[in-house]
């Protein structure tokens, strides 16, 4: 054999072990992804689930506190609106 052959058989060699390793990581690479995908899909439900949760606490306890908070200030503005007007007649008397 001479030298343009053993040339030609490694490259052959070579262009079919670099077929294998491409097959080979490609099929890794598509498993990696199946599982990947099932990852994803039950984080998006992980998500879901929290949000439901959240918008649940948001309606059973920030809402009551918002509206507790709400009669508190009205009823703070009604006694300031009473004490002005108790004040003004007070000093109209002196």
């Amino acid at each position: 054999m001479d030298l343009a052959s053993w040339r030609d058989l490694i490259l052959i060699i070579w262009g079919l072990v670099t077929t294998v390793c491409i097959v080979f990581i490609t099929v890794i690479l598509f498993l990696f992804y199946r599982r990947t995908i099932s990852l994803i899909e039950s984080t998006d439900l992980v998500v879901a689930r929290v949000g439901r949760i959240v918008e649940y606490a948001e309606m059973e306890i920030v809402k009551p506190i918002k509206q507790f908070g709400s009669m508190i200030q009205g009823l703070v503005q009604g006694v300031s609106i009473f004490s002005r007007i108790f004040r003004k007649k007070e000093d109209q008397d002196e």
